[in-house]
């Protein structure tokens, strides 16, 4: 007789409950919006979110087929200085923006966005439309060291970012870390440790990274791949996406919640100003508020959508110490900050 693993019957129940979610996030579209986006015929979707932004695309283009989807996906602020080239040239491709919301800021100052308030927003918390603010919320980001539990060889991970400051022997050689001049949560997680803790203690972490041996990666998926492989199995943090996504495949790793606070970094989507296909990206604003609501919960991340749980594994977000940003803040600072990490790292 075939008997289920404990293992298995938590995969099994997992399935049964998401399941039992059904459609909640599908929400009937507009017929006016829909008819107008076909016409257009045509989408083009910015995004930094790598690994998930290709997934919503294939959704919305099974959901509708008549409409052609290309996009250009990137560091957040990658996509913003190609889109900002794109427009001084007249050549604007673009026509919705999928990003965190330091960039989104930018925009929003630079008149680059385009207001739209989703009928959605009613099964929304309030603050998924922030004031004077024309992007809309979608799913949050938390940040936590990450540790790669088959790799330790008794070694105790890091438990706040402080104790990067005063690094361990062992993790000499074992660290990855990240741009803030490209990575757009990178950025974040540097102006947060600044606000909060003052330039003294924040860059005394990022000179310990340095005393630690710790690599510079591009990007964020890239010292995941290391932490994987065990080649550098600590990250100075993984983004909770990427850590359930992994740990979904069987990845024996770790998430580590800094102890004096982490970020929450929303992913937000906004129409762009300009569009050359305006109805379609309003059609694709509805589709990531309502259908990919779900297809984020699956992928065992935060979204924000009334009545959606936490990710499987992870603490509601109601629970978790987030670290005060003020991003307009750090963007008023961000030449200060960026020449504070330079100064801290000797990377130029």
């Amino acid at each position: 007789m075939f008997v289920l693993s404990r293992a298995h019957l938590q995969i099994a129940l997992m399935i049964l409950a998401l399941a039992a979610l059904g459609p909640r996030g599908a929400a009937a579209s507009d017929p006016a919006l829909v008819a107008a986006a076909e016409k257009e015929g045509s989408l083009v979707v910015y995004g930094c979110d790598p690994p998930q932004t290709p997934v919503y695309i294939e959704a919305f283009k099974k959901r509708y087929p008549k409409i052609q989807v290309s996009s250009y996906l990137a560091g957040c602020w990658q996509i913003y200085n190609r889109h900002v080239t794109e427009r001084k040239a007249r050549k604007q491709a673009a026509d919705v923006f999928f990003s965190l919301e330091d960039v989104l800021t930018k925009m929003q100052d630079e008149k680059l966005l385009q207001a739209y308030r989703s009928p959605e927003l009613g099964n929304f918390p309030p603050d998924a439309a922030p004031a004077d603010k024309d992007y809309l919320r979608v799913k949050t980001l938390i940040l936590g060291i990450g540790a790669n539990k088959s790799y330790l060889n008794g070694m105790q991970p890091p438990r706040d970012w402080f104790d990067f400051a005063d690094p361990r022997k062992e993790w000499q050689g074992q660290i990855t870390f990240f741009d803030p001049r490209t990575s757009s949560a990178a950025f974040s997680l540097l102006a947060a440790l600044y606000q909060n803790f003052g330039e003294q203690k924040a860059v005394s972490i990022y000179q310990g990274l340095v005393k630690s041996g710790a690599e510079l990666t591009p990007t964020t998926p890239a010292g995941l791949s290391k932490m994987l492989s065990g080649e550098k199995p600590l990250m100075f943090y993984v983004v909770n996406n990427h850590y359930s996504g992994a740990v979904a495949k069987g990845a024996p790793l770790e998430f580590i919640p800094p102890a004096s606070g982490t970020i929450s970094t929303p992913f937000s989507i906004a129409v762009l100003e300009g569009a050359p296909h305006p109805q379609a990206a309003r059609l694709f604003v509805d589709f990531m508020m309502s259908d990919v609501q779900d297809i984020i919960h699956k992928a065992n991340e935060y979204a924000l959508r009334k009545g959606i749980p936490a990710p499987a594994g992870m603490p509601d977000l109601a629970t978790v110490k987030v670290l005060p940003l003020d991003i307009a803040a750090a963007l008023r600072d961000q030449p200060k900050l960026i020449e504070m990490w330079q100064r801290a790292t000797g990377i130029r």
